[in-house]
């Protein structure tokens, strides 16, 4: 779920600015004001003396002076030295993680009423619970701010179909992959022309595909697999590209698998299915498909570790692929055996 300010509950104000931590040393500050009464003067105290004894290096002696602060803190209070606190400590002492998302309709998503929603919002939700965390404090922000935010602490973990890619991995590390997005075919029922790859349609120059104009993922994956140009045929949207299917003027239509999908499901013509098996696009020995997962700070290698400790052990599993099928995807998008995120980050 959304969580939203405590002093603001409004979807649109919580989504538009993310929260900072809570002060909760100051809140408590009156339960013990006059030992910290103490400290102020002890401290104080103690960074005139270094002042006073500081000979030219004004700098050097400021940090002999905080390091000096720092130790008689601990001693006031009755406590060692204080160690960073990993950011995985902190999301289970606080009850939930800032997940940063760019609204990707069906990835991460808010609803209309203000929920937070999507396969990769399911997911996470299904891993943090084994984590002992109840709630994801979502923060929007543009798919282009996602990493930036990350790296500048605003988030815990961003997440909305962000490919794995070796740019990407010089910045922030990635849990294990989630899911592939590839393409489909959509073709007559019984694939009558036993279309599975690209390859049959090049094989065959007879054959014709469609794909959506105004992209060329899908029409550069045909062409990189030996489809000519005479033998594919633009359409403007995935129902005029179904049409010329049922119509007999093209012998399937090439779409993005998640798209393909979501699309038949809403359509519910029986006319119409997903070619499966489907061999995607190979480049160079490797396939052509965008493998996609959460991103972390590459320090936060605790929780890195935790989500893939629960994820590997969730991923395939029944209660996974109910997930998937919810939000348009199938068996035939979770990442293929043996693929790793070190294999993805190495290009």
């Amino acid at each position: 779920m959304v969580r939203e300010p405590r002093k603001q509950r409004r979807f649109n104000g919580w989504y538009t600015i993310v929260p900072v931590a809570r002060h909760r040393a100051i809140d408590g500050a009156a339960a013990v004001g006059p030992r910290l009464l103490r400290l102020k003067t002890t401290a104080v105290q103690i960074l005139n003396d270094c002042e006073t004894h500081m000979k030219g290096n004004l700098l050097s002696g400021r940090r002999s002076a905080l390091a000096a602060l720092a130790v008689a803190t601990a001693l006031v209070f009755g406590l060692p030295p204080a160690h960073a606190e990993s950011t995985l400590d902190k999301i289970k002492t606080q009850g939930y993680m800032r997940m940063g998302f760019a609204n990707e309709t069906p990835f991460s998503y808010a609803t209309p009423e203000g929920k937070l929603a999507g396969v990769d919002v399911d997911i996470l939700n299904y891993l943090l619970a084994k984590m002992g965390i109840q709630e994801i404090d979502g923060g929007l922000t543009s798919f282009g701010g996602l990493i930036p935010g990350l790296k500048a602490k605003r988030f815990d973990l961003v997440s909305s179909a962000i490919y794995i890619k070796p740019d990407r991995c010089a910045q922030v590390a990635f849990a294990e992959p989630l899911y592939i997005l590839g393409d489909a075919i959509i073709v007559a029922q019984g694939n009558p022309k036993k279309i599975h790859s690209y390859s049959d349609v090049a094989a065959n120059p007879a054959l014709k595909i469609g794909y959506p104009t105004g992209g060329t993922g899908v029409s550069d994956n045909a062409k990189a697999m030996g489809v000519k140009d005479d033998q594919l045929l633009g359409f403007p949207d995935g129902p005029s590209g179904f049409a010329a299917v049922k119509a007999g003027r093209i012998d399937g239509y090439a779409t993005t698998a998640m798209v393909g999908e979501t699309q038949l499901r809403e359509m519910k013509d029986p006319s119409l299915e997903r070619a499966d098996p489907f061999e995607q696009a190979v480049e160079n020995g490797k396939k052509r498909f965008g493998i996609a997962s959460f991103a972390v700070r590459q320090e936060d290698k605790e929780l890195l570790a935790e989500i893939n400790k629960h994820l590997t052990a969730f991923r395939g599993t029944p209660d996974y692929l109910a997930i998937l099928e919810k939000y348009g995807l199938t068996k035939a998008d979770l990442p293929p055996d043996g693929l790793t995120t070190a294999q993805a980050c190495a290009g």
